[in-house]
């Protein structure tokens, strides 16, 4: 970019781009104006809305104009420290952003700034709902410390962030349960009962499949039952306790796993080549970070009740394989997840199981999009 501005600045000044990208990248042109990529826009802004030349300024713009990246303030602030944030505070002690900006600070690095003694003005949302996926109004919480409204969708050492795209508005719109109530009417509740029970099983081998185990017949039954009685019931499994459980009702009592419930070592995704080489494709968190960030995505789930259940379903289902808490069964659980937060969030009726895993890999372009999905994360960060 030519004469970039706001997050994009921030992110060349410090080196600190994050590895998915920014949603969005700034500039200065003759016009405003604004394209569209695959996985980002480009906002192009006339001369006089050019910010000072200083963090602070870019900072400010990144806030007010920019869905709020907590990667990017995150390395920024490792490279900085709180130097920069603690004198624009305490220069604009009733200044929205940099309150804002205060409170993003401490949230993303766990260090504490000094509010100054003449902060005030109006409670401000922490993020911009406008821009990307907040809390829902009634999970906020006033903090008082910096007159900020807390709305982050996670804790410090896991908060999704979703830029609020025209596809993800258009995805999060789809309303399965209108959709199951038109099949109710066109084929009856008995014939699609009978038909769930056939799914069920079908999303259980087709799961197995998926991880090359299709042919242990007495694990794909097991995890038909795990489907059958267990989605949608008792709390979201995030917990160590819970977690144990269901990967023991998944993958049996022989199994070559030596500990079940959270990992405590090392995971890695990867496959054996022609030439019997090893590649890693991805490497998950470390195992001691992992409780940390299972508890942001758990408080994801509470804070965006009431928000669109598809959404909550594919971030609960692809957060939960990015943090890869078990050392065995992850793709399985992860893809269990969909069903089990579509079904607590009324979307989907009780004797109902989504053959997710079955239209993975219901052909070619299906498995191929499924992967470009998972690579957008892990290729830039390995």
């Amino acid at each position: 970019m030519a004469d970039p501005i706001g997050g994009m600045w921030l992110a060349l000044k410090y080196d600190a781009e994050p590895f998915g990208g920014l949603a969005v990248k700034s500039q200065l042109g003759s016009r405003r104006s604004s394209s569209h990529h695959n996985l980002y826009s480009i906002e192009t802004y006339p001369e006089n809305m050019r910010p000072a030349d200083t963090a602070a300024a870019h900072l400010q713009f990144h806030l007010r104009h920019e869905p709020t990246s907590l990667e990017l303030l995150a390395r920024v602030f490792a490279k900085t420290g709180p130097g920069f944030v603690q004198e624009w505070i305490n220069s604009a002690p009733t200044g929205q952003y940099a309150r804002r900006a205060s409170f993003l600070f401490e949230f993303v690095t766990g260090q504490t700034l000094v509010p100054p003694v003449d902060l005030g003005g109006n409670y401000v949302p922490a993020l911009d709902a406008s821009f990307q996926v907040t809390a829902s109004p009634d999970r906020m919480s006033n903090v008082s410390r910096w007159r900020v409204r807390d709305n982050m969708p996670g804790n410090r050492f896991f908060c999704p962030f979703i830029p609020l795209s025209s596809q993800l508005k258009t995805a999060s719109e789809m309303d399965v349960s209108a959709g199951y109530g038109e099949l109710v009417q066109e084929f009856g509740e008995s014939m699609l009962a009978r038909a769930a029970v056939w799914l069920t099983n079908r999303e259980s081998k087709a799961s197995f499949t998926i991880e090359g185990e299709e042919h242990q017949l007495d694990r794909i039954q097991r995890f038909s039952h795990v489907l059958a009685t267990r989605t949608g019931q008792g709390t979201v499994p995030l917990t160590d306790t819970d977690l144990a459980e269901l990967q023991r009702n998944i993958l049996g009592d022989v199994t070559i796993t030596e500990h079940f419930g959270l990992r405590l070592s090392p995971v890695f995704v990867g496959e054996y080549t022609m030439r019997y080489e090893n590649v890693v494709h991805y490497l998950a968190p470390p195992a001691d970070d992992v409780a940390d960030m299972l508890e942001g995505l758990k408080i994801f789930l509470d804070r965006t009740e009431g928000q669109s259940p598809v959404m909550r379903s594919a971030v609960a289902a692809f957060g939960f394989v990015y943090i890869h808490p078990l050392s065995d069964g992850n793709g399985r659980v992860h893809r269990f997840l969909i069903n089990d937060v579509l079904r607590r969030d009324g979307a989907i009726p009780d004797q109902i199981i989504l053959p997710i895993s079955a239209t993975i890999i219901g052909g070619p372009t299906s498995r191929r999009n499924y992967d470009q999905i998972l690579d957008r994360v892990s290729k830039p960060l390995m």
